[in-house]
């Protein structure tokens, strides 16, 4: 009873009074290596501070270099581990809960690529670290994509699926945040499915657990908007967006155009 009040606790603060959220990934340092323009998260990264934003998920080297940026928001410290040089698809789970603990993390994240030929393993992981999270009183974001390796190498995200068998992209989507919510996830994070309409059911296959869009390749300003609107209307608790954040010509005045439309829905 006292650890999942300490769950409870830890969780209204990444998800806010209303219950509404605006995550900020800074993970792609680890995953993509200094390909992914270091220098600009450098510069960038002090806008972290601005009231729009209720969380941040990264790893743990994040933290430590850009402490005083983050050290009033919560922590989501990422478990799992992949880079673009080899099985990016597969997740391995390198951190513990315990150290994460240490650290003074709000919460973990897991990451799972449904289809994945490594599927099987990072479920594993998913359950297990939610067992400790339970005992704990540590909340879990699960971090579910329709992914698989590509015939070309690079990972294959069901791109041509979304656009041209919506349905089929849909029910995969689905599926994926309905483990989650049966392996115990206290937060989801998944990819917009492309409309209001299509992202209800992905809602309703999670059942209570928010559910929040990742923002994935970074998109034009007007269509990430318009993305982060129909998912509201869908019923979404808000996004995390990384690169969609990051990159914008103004972050100040995008981020309060999405908290603008988190807050109306």
């Amino acid at each position: 009873m006292i650890a999942q009040l300490g769950k409870q606790k830890r969780l209204s603060r990444i998800l806010g009074e209303n219950g509404k959220t605006f995550i900020v990934p800074v993970d792609d340092l680890l995953i993509c290596g200094s390909d992914f323009q270091l220098s600009q998260y450098k510069e960038k990264v002090s806008l972290l501070e601005i009231p729009e934003i209720n969380a941040v998920l990264g790893f743990p080297g994040v933290f430590n270099q850009f402490y005083d940026n983050l050290k009033q928001k919560p922590w989501i410290i990422n478990l799992t581990t992949s880079t673009i040089r080899n099985k990016h698809t597969e997740k391995r789970l390198s951190l513990t809960l315990e150290y994460a603990i240490s650290l003074g993390c709000d919460a973990v994240a897991v990451h799972v690529n449904m289809t994945s030929p490594s599927e099987g393993e990072m479920l594993q992981n998913l359950a297990s670290v939610s067992c400790e999270c339970q005992k704990f009183g540590i909340p879990l974001m699960a971090i579910v994509y329709a992914r698989k390796p590509g015939d070309d190498g690079r990972d294959d995200n069901y791109l041509l699926m979304k656009q041209n068998e919506n349905e089929k992209y849909t029910n995969l989507v689905a599926h994926a945040c309905r483990v989650a919510t049966e392996l115990g996830a206290d937060i989801i994070k998944t990819n917009f499915t492309g409309s209001a309409d299509s992202f209800s059911r992905v809602i309703y296959a999670a059942g209570n657990v928010p559910v929040v869009i990742a923002g994935g390749e970074q998109i034009e300003e007007n269509l990430a908007l318009e993305n982060v609107m129909q998912a509201m209307q869908a019923g979404a608790a808000g996004i995390c967006f990384g690169r969609n954040f990051f990159y914008r010509e103004d972050i100040k005045v995008f981020s309060q155009k999405v908290r603008a439309i988190i807050n109306e829905y």
